[in-house]
């Protein structure tokens, strides 16, 4: 998939180069249910996501550099129902561009268009007031709050705040 300034693909060999530092950083970290870890792991996840459909690399076209990870996965919150959930990073440095708006916009449509899901889920820590705002921005309806209820990094424990956006909300916009 390609937006203006991105391309959202499949894992290559060698990407573990470009997001090494972003997914170690503390910025990428603080806000995920990821500890660091090393090249070698990072390289085998690598691997993993190369024959993963679900998973997309977000690439810089103008420095052919990968800059955050987006990943699809079935929504654990939803019994019996067409529903995806939805995850992501962004290095720091990249930010508050709107390169992550631009990527989940392309992601939201293909999630809806060609997978043909009914519900699209999206989780956030109450304490990550950006992601909150990119999601509400981009149509998600908040759904309500479980207390503490994800361990994050450095076993911080979070409030953890549950969105969706339907597929005939999705249609209306």
């Amino acid at each position: 998939m390609e937006t203006e300034r991105l391309i959202l693909r499949a894992a290559r060999p060698g990407d573990e180069n470009d997001i090494f530092e972003i997914r170690n950083s503390e910025y990428v970290l603080k806000y995920n249910c990821m500890s660091k870890i090393t090249l070698e792991q990072l390289q085998e996840q690598v691997e993993k996501d190369i024959d993963c459909k679900n998973t997309f690399y977000i690439e810089l076209k103008e420095k052919q550099k990968v800059i955050g990870v987006i990943d699809l996965e079935e929504d654990g919150l939803r019994y019996g129902v067409n529903s995806l959930s939805i995850s992501y990073y962004l290095g720091e440095e990249y930010s508050s561009k709107g390169y992550m708006t631009e990527a989940l916009q392309e992601i939201i449509s293909y999630v809806f268009e060609e997978m043909q899901a009914d519900v699209l889920s999206v989780r956030a820590f109450k304490d990550n007031i950006a992601s909150q705002r990119l999601i509400e921005k981009l149509g998600f309806t908040y759904e309500g709050c479980i207390r503490r209820g994800i361990k994050g990094y450095q076993d911080i424990i979070y409030d953890d705040m549950i969105y969706s956006i339907l597929k005939e909300e999705y249609e209306l916009r």
